[in-house]
């Protein structure tokens, strides 16, 4: 059984932040490929070029796996009823074993990747409120949310501090962990 917060936060990714990104109530390819516009335009990749191909293939892989676990009747599309079935046999499995799927840990691994522009494997305010603004975070609140994991930037964002909040996100049902506000301050509202 998933908990009231973890199903509110899921509601929260699949509807408003990098799934359902065109907003029809089912996650498909064209989602991921709305995605790949927006991180190329964060990241100012040409659409064509070899960036925008690597993120196409990263999340081809992303899409694949999950397809294979959440898209019951392989119809190439998750509906919110196949998402929330999903995410409550991962909840159970990752509390168990602290192991996320494949696919969500390469996902996180290439949200870092895209969001640390600067490519010096740390992500600072600027860089997470470019990122995250694309997706429809408003920057004051990608600046709120970035203080508060980051401890008013007592905590540098390395990879290994993303992935730690990232799980913590998908994890905790404490509504004060960092790791809620990786995606912005709304899951808390």
């Amino acid at each position: 059984m998933i908990s009231r917060i973890s199903r509110r936060k899921n509601f929260f990714i699949f509807s408003r932040f990098f799934y359902d990104l065109n907003r029809d109530g089912v996650i498909q390819w064209d989602d991921f490929t709305d995605a790949i516009d927006k991180f190329c335009q964060v990241n100012n990749w040409a659409s064509d070029g070899k960036e925008a191909k690597d993120a196409t293939a990263t999340l081809q892989m992303i899409w694949e796996g999950l397809r294979k676990y959440a898209d019951e009747n392989m119809d190439d599309q998750i509906t919110k009823e196949e998402w929330f079935k999903m995410w409550a046999e991962y909840y159970k499995a990752a509390k168990e074993k602290t192991s996320f799927p494949d696919w969500l840990d390469k996902y996180a691994t290439f949200m870092f990747d895209v969001t640390d522009t600067s490519g010096d494997n740390v992500v600072d305010c600027e860089e997470y409120s470019t990122a995250f603004n694309v997706f429809g975070i408003s920057k004051s609140d990608c600046e709120q949310s970035f203080n508060t994991f980051s401890e008013n930037g007592k905590v540098t964002l390395t990879k290994d501090e993303f992935m730690k909040l990232w799980h913590q996100f998908f994890l905790s049902d404490n509504p004060n962990d960092k790791g809620n506000f990786l995606f912005g301050p709304q899951i808390n509202a």
